[in-house]
């Protein structure tokens, strides 16, 4: 607009020259017919682009110029209207005013063409309007450019985010990311490493404590057999002196209880040395009938004493398993003492091996009042948990079933193609 000039001077829009053309005609109140010819001629110089007459009292045309219809000499009444009609709304843009106040003198009329009404910015050239769509255009692809490349790029440091949370380390921790910027996903970034330190650091801090807590146990485990020795030797001792019945009793509870803690001693320390990785474990092909047999009969007094009945089912043809012939050997030991200890009210053990397809399991069973009902057996919690550490080692499955009427604990082993 500036280049072509149009903005070198004011505006002329239809309500200018509307209000123009009413003023003019306004000032010509009472005008004679010459005076009102040189005030149009000089309209005329004023604005060149528009086309203007005037019709007096009488109807007759005055002064038309330039003007490119045919205008009647005399204007009847439906004339004036069928022309006001047809310039209403269409090109050019006409404007009638009554000369004076008493519309009595005549009317004038000035006609405009359409494009010379236009804004200015509808007066710019058809190239102006192509470039400014192309600006538009380039503005608008550059703001979606731009807009890809952003979320493109946070999409990929998100994307590095969530790789590197699944990937871990050996200690189940995430690995660290790289944080080379300072926005809120950089921010966001260094959170996060901070947190993948304090995990290590909290990981480090925890197996600390466990070393601790299980040099801690093997240190006392250690220092207690000795005493315990001690007391039992003693014990032994003052049986085989003459006392009185309720001191042999004693005796015999004393020699009970120091028992009970020797072994749940024995227990920690074991189950210590598994937890370490130092209980030593050898596998060999072992017959499970011949080796229940040989277990049951080194059990078989002390059931006799708790006066049990003792069922066995075993299959007549060997039954092999792969392990270590002493986590074996553990495990029974601490299933059976479990059950003397706890279940012997039940008067009843028993073993059963069992040959299923492609497996083989290992059944030893009571008539007690309950496994999980007897409140003891949260002492003999450590015996359990070396069970169960022994079973996964050997890649075994077990589960126990118990009701009032007795306990069930099924040892499954999985055949090795």
């Amino acid at each position: 607009m500036r280049i072509q000039g149009l903005l070198n001077e004011e505006y002329k829009g239809k309500s200018y020259y509307e209000q123009m053309w009413n003023e003019e005609a306004q000032k010509l109140e009472g005008a004679n017919e010459e005076t009102i010819n040189k005030k149009l001629k000089l309209l005329k110089k004023k604005y060149p682009e528009a086309s203007m007459f005037w019709v007096n009292a009488a109807g007759q045309t005055k002064l038309p110029f330039p003007y490119n219809e045919s205008l009647p000499k005399k204007w009847s009444s439906s004339y004036t209207a069928e022309f006001i009609k047809s310039r209403y709304g269409n090109d050019p843009y006409t404007v009638l005013a009554f000369i004076g106040a008493d519309k009595k003198q005549g009317f004038m009329v000035i006609e405009v063409p359409e494009k010379a009404v236009e804004l200015p910015i509808q007066k710019l050239d058809p190239a102006y309007y192509n470039i400014y769509l192309g600006f538009v255009f380039i503005i608008v692809l550059s703001f979606i450019v731009l807009s890809l490349f952003f979320f493109v790029q946070i999409r990929k440091r998100l994307r590095a985010l969530q790789t590197a949370m699944n990937n871990k380390d050996e200690q189940g921790i995430p690995l660290p990311v790289v944080s080379g910027s300072t926005d809120e996903i950089g921010q966001l970034e260094q959170s996060f490493n901070q947190m993948v330190k304090q995990l290590h650091e909290s990981r480090n801090r925890e197996q600390q404590e466990e070393q601790l807590r299980q040099d801690l146990i093997m240190s006392l485990s250690h220092d207690l057999r000795t005493p315990l020795t001690t007391v039992r030797t003693h014990i032994y001792q003052l049986k085989n002196e003459e006392v009185t019945l309720n001191v042999q009793q004693a005796l015999e509870v004393i020699d009970t209880k120091v028992e009970f803690v020797s072994s749940l001693i024995d227990n920690l320390f074991s189950y210590t040395l598994l937890l370490n990785g130092k209980y030593p474990y050898r596998e060999e092909e072992i017959d499970m009938v011949r080796f229940l047999r040989k277990s049951i009969a080194q059990w078989y007094p002390l059931f006799e004493e708790a006066n049990m009945e003792v069922g066995i089912q075993l299959s007549s043809q060997s039954i092999y398993w792969y392990g270590d012939v002493q986590w074996l050997e553990r495990i029974i030991d601490n299933l059976c003492q479990n059950v003397i200890r706890h279940a012997k009210e039940g008067r009843f053990i028993g073993f059963r091996l069992v040959q299923n397809n492609g497996s083989s399991s290992l059944i030893i069973f009571d008539k007690g009042s309950g496994f999980k009902k007897n409140s003891e057996t949260k002492q003999n919690g450590v015996g359990l948990a070396i069970v169960d550490a022994m079973i996964k080692e050997m890649e075994l499955t077990w589960s126990i079933h118990s009701t009032k009427n007795g306990t069930d604990i099924q040892i499954t082993y999985e055949a090795r193609d």
